[in-house]
């Protein structure tokens, strides 16, 4: 009985941990959306392509991608 109560509270350790990391990057995420959202309306009122409008999108997601995965990562000493 005693190892499940341990697995449990591991189980929710390793949640608000993950919540954490989440809710620090989350103003990343929506600072992120709403340019995207802003450049993707300026695109289709100035008549740019659809596929430059995805193509730049894609660019700025793994952009924003590669920056959450930057401050994640262990510093070098």
């Amino acid at each position: 009985m005693l190892q499940v109560v341990d697995e449990i509270d591991d189980a929710i350790g390793t949640l608000r941990h993950c919540w954490l990391g989440v809710s620090a990057e989350f103003p990343t995420f929506l600072a992120g959306g709403a340019g995207l959202g802003a450049a993707g309306a300026t695109a289709l009122q100035t008549g740019v392509e659809p596929v430059l409008i995805a193509a730049s999108s894609a660019a700025l997601g793994v952009a924003g991608f590669l920056k959450v995965l930057d401050s994640r990562l262990p510093s070098a000493p």
